[in-house]
């Protein structure tokens, strides 16, 4: 059985994640993205199902469960 990789908080911050990376709000950050890894405007009537993306390892992260469920080496950004 595959074993799935999870980000996790910071200590004592729940709203402060850390990536596998090493990655955290303070430093490159995360985004709202589609399934692919690109960043996206997450709006009402859009089709963006909760998925952030590490803006330097381009991990793709479910914000519900913190579970990487995908990677893209090369997001595109919003300017």
């Amino acid at each position: 059985m595959e074993t799935k990789e999870h980000i996790t908080h910071e200590a004592g911050n729940d709203e402060a994640w850390v990536c596998i990376c090493g990655n955290m709000p303070s430093d490159g950050g995360f985004y709202p993205c589609d399934e692919k890894g690109n960043e996206m405007e997450p709006v009402v009537g859009s089709d963006w199902n909760g998925l952030y993306v590490c803006a330097d390892c381009g991990r793709i992260i479910d914000q519900k469960t913190l579970e990487v469920v995908g990677q893209n080496p090369n997001p595109k950004f919003l300017d």
